[in-house]
Formats: C-alpha cells, structure tokens, sequence
C-alpha cells in the first residue's frame, strides 16, 4: 500500500550517492599526492608524447625537484622565464628556438594546480594543436573538465585518452563517473571495473561501480559491494541506506528492516530512517515495533516534524492499529509544540479517523462539531461529514430520520465535491450510496467522474458492473412506461 514510500527512499538514496560520488572525485583532485602527480606528469613515451631536447629535460629535472617540494610558484617562474628566453632570447647573437609541446604541458599543469582554469586548458589545446597524439594533455585536461564540472567535454577528453592507450585505474575510475552522469550505466559499471580490477582498494571505484549497477536495477549485485564497503566502514551511515535502498529495490524487506535497526542499536538512525523502518514494520503487519519506531523518530526531532507524525498515525490507523494510532496521537498532542490552526485541524481529522476505526460514534460526532464549527468550509471536514451522516443513517431505524441523515450525507458529499482535493472519494462515495439505495442510474455519473479522476482496475470493474445494472434498471423502467401508457389507452377507450 505504501510503496511509494520505499520508492522515495530509493530516490533519495540514489540521489544522495550521485552528489556523495561527485564530492568524492572533487576531492581527488585537491589532494596533495594527485597535485604532485598530475604537475609533474611528464615522461617520454614514443608515439604518444612528444620529444624534448637535452636543455629542456634539464630543466625538467630542476623542475621535478620543486615539485617534490611543492614548490609549484617557484617551478612555474622557472618555466616561463625558460620559455620566453627560448623563444625571445635577451643575446641577439641567440637563434630563437622552439618550445616542445611538452613543455606548455606541464605550465599548462601549473596553471591547473593554480586553479587558473582558463590559462591552463589555453596550454592544454595549444600542446595537442603541436602534438595532436599527446595522450597526457587529453587526460589532464580531462581532470580540468571535471574540476569545472564540464562533463561532456571532460568525458570526450578521457576517451580520447583511452583509444591512445591510458588505461591507469584513476583515469578509468574518471570515466565511469561520466558515463554514470550521462545516464549511461553499462558503460560505467565497464569502466569501473577496469578501474577496481588494478586497484580494488579504492572506495571511490567500488562505490561507483554500485550506483551504477542499481541504475541497471541489478540490486543483488550492488548490495554485495556495499556490503564490502560496509565491513570495511562500519560507521558509514549511508553505505547502510544505500544497501537498504537496494534490498527494497529487490522487496528484501525483512533484510532491509534488519539494516535500519543495526543503524539504531548504533544510534546512527535519524528521525527520517525510524519513520522508514516504522513503515516497513507496518507492512510486515508489526503494529507495536511500528508504533515504537515512529515514537522514537518523534523523540529525536529537534522539532515536531507534525506532517510525519500525522502520517505515521494515519498509517497505524489504516494498517489496523488504531489503538496504536490513538497513542501516537497523544504523543503528538502532549508534545508540547504550539499547532497552528490548519494543523490542528489535521490532527482533529485524523483523531477522528481514529474513533471512526474503535467504532466510538459518539466522540466521531463530538470531533465534527467542533471541526464543522471551526472550519466549515474545509473540504476534508465536509466529506468526513457526509460520511459521518451516511453511516449513521445506515443504522437508523426511524425511517424519517433515515432519510434526512441520508439526505444530509448527499448534500455534504456534493459540497466536498467541488475541491480537487476530495472531489474524488466524494464522488465514489456519493456514487456507492447511490447503488445501495438501488439508484443506479442515478449512481453512474458520480461512479464514471471518480473513475475519470483516478484509474484503478478494481474500481473500472465496479463502474462497469453499475453501469450493467443501470441499463437493466432504464429497460425495466422502460418497460413499465410502456406498460402504463398502454394501459391509459384502454382505460381511455372504455
């Protein structure tokens, strides 16, 4: 009944791992260990990277020094003052030389490191227009890419890399995040694999690899992972949610509920967490752990969080524990947290849904009257109204009274009917009164609205049996037309 909450859950959890994953990759590119690796990432492969001359390997040596020191300033200084005495060089006795493409790679590293975005992808392209196979340039200007959060030009930068060769877990891993932004999970799940398969240490592969298998709805598969995630980070709350989002996915309930109550003997369960085990609970058909949860969600808000509340009460009431649902009421009410009047309204509402369930018609009667006298123009009290007048009147004896009960539930249904927010059950139960009173043809209409505004298959076949029966009821009545003005006309010839 309740399963669009589970799918929420789903939602959420998979939105909260996209934004967590794309945290993650930000974060490797500020850290020490990635800034020294990618400004000092040059060496010579043939084919893929272009040559430098004695000079300028020197100097890549002097420079590799200061970036072991992290001296990033310093090597960047070093670098331009080589490159402008190369090419305008201060002794006119001096041919002007020419600047290796790798060379503008690594200022072009420099810059990067700077966060000097701009200047870094101009050193970048301007490496690849003089080495067009330069492999090195396309991965880190890839990294760029990601750094701006340029995905499509990032995933094109790293694509380019990998038919040149580049298949490093870290550049693999940057891959399969892209494709996983594009909505392309398949080629995500590929790439990281390829990444965890050379570095299966890595959290950030394994956890990318299981987002991408839930969104090809291969659950089992990422339950696994996070379940390795889990062993190796325990305290890890949302490896446990996500983990929980995929056993729903698969309707392992009872999995999932022993995942939320392992996050509340933790004390890592939050107020959302307990109202999710609370639903999980009903459905299992688990009133008390339910009520126990949903109680606990209310002690540990900061505030009363009253829509959460009510609809955890409502919930216990229409799962069949309105005795619980009466409890929690209580709580609520004893709170101590001031409810405004629409609130209160809601939660006299649902206080009387309450008293409807324990049979207690009298206190139905008095929680109307005062609703009625605040709020009579409320849509939810005008159709908790009628349908207080026509249940009454079903147990009414006296046949006068019967019908002005009768005649009330109508008139409150009709009202009720004219708010997008009731027109719906008013219509419905408008329309079964109609039928029980044997007025089916007075019923289709109402039947035939309620169905226009929300399909259900049980309801269309309903719909359809009335329809059935108010066509034998206009034939029957019909015939009996027929019958009387034919015996008018013999009356009239005697």
């Amino acid at each position: 009944m309740h399963l669009s909450t589970f799918l929420l859950a789903l939602a959420v959890s998979f939105s909260a791992l996209a934004q967590d994953f794309s945290s993650v990759i930000k974060a490797q590119l500020q850290t020490p260990q990635f800034a020294k690796e990618f400004v000092g990432s040059y060496g010579i492969l043939s084919d893929i990277e272009p040559q430098v001359s004695d000079p300028e390997q020197k100097l890549l040596t002097r420079l590799q020094v200061l970036f072991n020191e992290s001296k990033f300033k310093d090597a960047e200084n070093l670098l331009i003052a080589y490159i402008k005495e190369t090419e305008s060089p201060t002794d006119p006795a001096k041919t002007p030389g020419v600047i290796s493409p790798a060379m503008v790679f690594v200022l072009g590293n420099l810059y990067f490191q700077a966060e000097r975005y701009d200047e870094a992808k101009r050193a970048f392209d301007e490496a690849i227009k003089r080495f067009p196979r330069f492999r090195r340039a396309y991965t880190n200007l890839g990294y760029l890419y990601i750094a701006q959060s340029k995905v499509d030009d990032a995933l094109k930068a790293f694509q380019k890399s990998v038919t040149l060769g580049e298949n490093s877990p870290r550049v693999m891993g940057m891959l399969g995040y892209c494709y996983l932004s594009k909505q392309n999970p398949l080629a995500a799940e590929n790439a990281y694999r390829q990444a965890y398969l050379v570095d299966p240490e890595s959290r950030d592969w394994k956890l990318g690899m299981a987002q991408a298998l839930l969104q090809q709805d291969k659950n089992a598969e990422a339950a696994s992972i996070f379940g390795v995630l889990i062993k190796e980070n325990q305290q890890d709350k949302q490896l446990w949610m996500r983990q929980t989002a995929a056993y729903l996915a698969m309707e392992r309930k009872d999995d999932a509920i022993l995942n939320l109550e392992t996050l509340r003997l933790m004390k890592l369960a939050d107020e959302g967490n307990l109202n999710l085990l609370g639903n999980l609970y009903l459905d299992q058909g688990q009133g008390k752990s339910a009520l126990a949860a949903y109680s606990e969600a209310i002690a540990l808000s900061p505030t009363l969080n009253l829509t959460q509340a009510l609809k955890s009460a409502k919930i216990l009431n229409d799962y069949g524990f309105p005795e619980d649902s009466a409890a929690l009421i209580s709580k609520i009410r004893s709170s101590g947290d001031k409810l405004s009047p629409e609130e209160l309204i809601q939660l006299q509402l649902t206080d009387l849904k309450v008293a409807r369930s324990l049979n207690q018609t009298a206190r139905v009667g008095d929680i109307l009257a005062s609703l009625i006298k605040d709020s009579p123009t409320n849509a939810d009290v005008l159709l908790e109204m009628a349908k207080h007048y026509d249940l009454t009147s079903r147990d009414e004896p006296d046949e006068e009274k019967r019908k002005q009960l009768s005649g009330e539930a109508k008139t409150h249904y009709s009202l009720a009917m004219k708010s997008e927010s009731t027109a719906y059950q008013a219509n419905l139960s408008l329309g079964q009164m109609l039928v029980r009173e044997s007025r089916t043809m007075d019923a289709v209409p109402y039947l035939e609205k309620a169905l226009a505004l929300k399909k259900s298959e049980s309801l269309e076949q309903y719909v359809s049996r009335v329809q059935r029966a108010a066509a034998r009821e206009k034939l029957r009545k019909d015939r009996e037309e027929a019958d009387r003005a034919d015996a008018e006309k013999e009356a009239k010839k005697k």
